[in-house]
Formats: C-alpha cells, sequence, structure tokens
C-alpha cells in the first residue's frame, strides 16, 4: 500500500458531522472529478475506501443515492439523471442550464473549517504525497487552471503557501518541504500522517548528525595517526643518524613517550608527562623534532 493510500484512508475516517463541512468536502471532490458538468458527475477512484467515502458524501450532502460501477482497476460513481445532477448544482450554486465554470463559490467557505474540508475532498480525488522514506513531495493536480489559482488562495487562507507548476495539461499545486506537506495533512485531517512524515525526518537528521559527527572523529584519528607517523619517522631518523644525543634537553623524554605510545593523541600523550604539560607545549617539543631531522635530511 503506498502512502498516499495510507493518507486517504485516514482521511476517509474524518467525521461528518456538521453539513457544511461535508457539502465543502464533496465540492472539493466534485471539482477534481473525472466528469463534473450539467449532463453528468462522474467520480473515480481505485482506492475503495475512497469510493465509499465519496457515496457517503453524495449522499449526506444531496441526498443523492450512487453504487460503485467498476471500470477497468478504478470503481466509479457515476450521475447522469438530471433530477440528482439539479440537487448537486443547487446546493453548489451553479446554472444547471449551462457548462461548469471551474470557479469555486466562495460563499459555501467562509469558515476555516469549511476550507480545511474542501481541501481535503480535492485532495482524496487529486492529491498524491511521497512516503517517509523519499524525498518529500505533496502535490494537488487539476486540468483547470483557473482552479488552480483560487484553490492556492484558499491555502494562503489558511497561511499555507503552495508552490505552483504546469506539467503538461496539468496544473499543479505542490510542496517540496517537509514542514508544508505536514502542516497541509494536519489541517485536512491526517494529522497521523504527518505525525509520521515529522518523525522520519527528525530520524533522519539524527542519523545525519551521526554520521556528521563519526566522519569528523575518523578524520580527526586518521589526522593525528598522520601526525604520529611522521613524527616516530623524524625520530627514528635522528636516533640512526646521531643516536640518542641528536635530542637535547627535555626532548628526550617527548622522544621516549611518542614511541611508547605510537597511536596516543596530543592531549593523551600531554597527560603522560609527570607533571603533565599543555597541549601547545607538547606540539611545539613535536614540531622541533621534526625540524631537526628535516635539517639532518
Amino acid at each position: 500500500m503506498s502512502f498516499s493510500t495510507e493518507v486517504k484512508n485516514e482521511l476517509c475516517r474524518v467525521s461528518m458531522q456538521r453539513a457544511c463541512c461535508t457539502r465543502a468536502e464533496v465540492y472539493g471532490a466534485l471539482l477534481h472529478a473525472s466528469v463534473f458538468s450539467h449532463k453528468e458527475i462522474r467520480l473515480s477512484a481505485e482506492n475503495m475506501t475512497v469510493v465509499r467515502r465519496l457515496q457517503a458524501l453524495l449522499q449526506r450532502a444531496f441526498f443523492v443515492e450512487c453504487e460503485p460501477q467498476k471500470a477497468g482497476r478504478k470503481q466509479q460513481l457515476v450521475l447522469t439523471e438530471p433530477a440528482q445532477i439539479g440537487r448537486v448544482f443547487d446546493a453548489l450554486g451553479y446554472d444547471c442550464k449551462s457548462h461548469i465554470t471551474y470557479h469555486i463559490n466562495r460563499n459555501l467557505l467562509e469558515e476555516d473549517c469549511c476550507i480545511a474540508s474542501f481541501l481535503r475532498g480535492a485532495f482524496l480525488m487529486g492529491g498524491t504525497v511521497a512516503g517517509p522514506d523519499k524525498k518529500s513531495h505533496l502535490e494537488l493536480k487539476t486540468t483547470h487552471q483557473s482552479l488552480s489559482g483560487e484553490e492556492t488562495s484558499l491555502m494562503l487562507d489558511l497561511g499555507l503557501s503552495p508552490k505552483q507548476a504546469r506539467r503538461g495539461s496539468a496544473y499543479l499545486l505542490y510542496f517540496k518541504d517537509g514542514a508544508s506537506a505536514e502542516d497541509f495533512l494536519t489541517r485536512i485531517g491526517a494529522p497521523h500522517a504527518a505525525m509520521e512524515l515529522m518523525q522520519a525526518k527528525v530520524e533522519k537528521n539524527l542519523r545525519n548528525t551521526i554520521n556528521r559527527q563519526v566522519n569528523c572523529e575518523t578524520a580527526n584519528m586518521m589526522k593525528a595517526a598522520d601526525a604520529s607517523a611522521r613524527q616516530i619517522a623524524a625520530i627514528q631518523a635522528l636516533i640512526d643518524s646521531r643516536g640518542e644525543d641528536a635530542f637535547p634537553g627535555n626532548l628526550w623524554e617527548t622522544v621516549r613517550l611518542r614511541l611508547e605510545y605510537p597511536t596516543d593523541s596530543l592531549s593523551e600523550l600531554a597527560q603522560r608527562f609527570d607533571p603533565p604539560i599543555s597541549k601547545p607545549g607538547l606540539s611545539h617539543r613535536l614540531k622541533k623534532i621534526i625540524e631537526l631531522a628535516e635539517k639532518e635530511d
């Protein structure tokens, strides 16, 4: 089951208690229907849960009874009787004598809850969302430019800012960032799906942080190992050429400890002195040893 299907199944569990929101939801679905005209209304979906939701919405909002019909991989709700279509058009404020124009009747969407319900219906018919394991992407598709523009306005009213694009004959409203997709899903009634996206993002960020830390620590260890190898090589070269007398004063203690503890970091090695010395002080001594070796060359 795709993540979009899971989201739509969650949306189909939203209560249909308020009449205004029920009408708004089916309105959003109708404007994204396969056919929505004064002669025929056809709502198609592969997801039977969505089809049953649309069937219930039509009955509750317009008192229209309609049984699903199989059409290939999809199920359809088809209205052709003038009386049924008339009840739908009358309730939505459309003239049944003329062709439908894809402009939203904002008188039906005065409250934020109704706008959210409208967008829920639109998403059930024309929406998709990428799963938590994929790059964040949620889109709402329509073949009507005017509808896409007006749905943008509805989203802005809810504090959402979709991007717009055209793909062939389709007009898209989409969100590429996870936070906006999560806000949209929460608004239209899928908080569990939004939480799933949020948790996946948190886990991904945590993994990335851990990987960065591990990479940084590995790089530091390799850098320290390379430095230690250069120091030991310089020490060995001086011993081979001049013996222990090559190291004046306190450098011999540094040489002895470096050879005895070749894998120690500077901080660890500095603590082995008696008394301990500072890391910068140890670094200065080791640099001096390398300089002595370079002069021998």
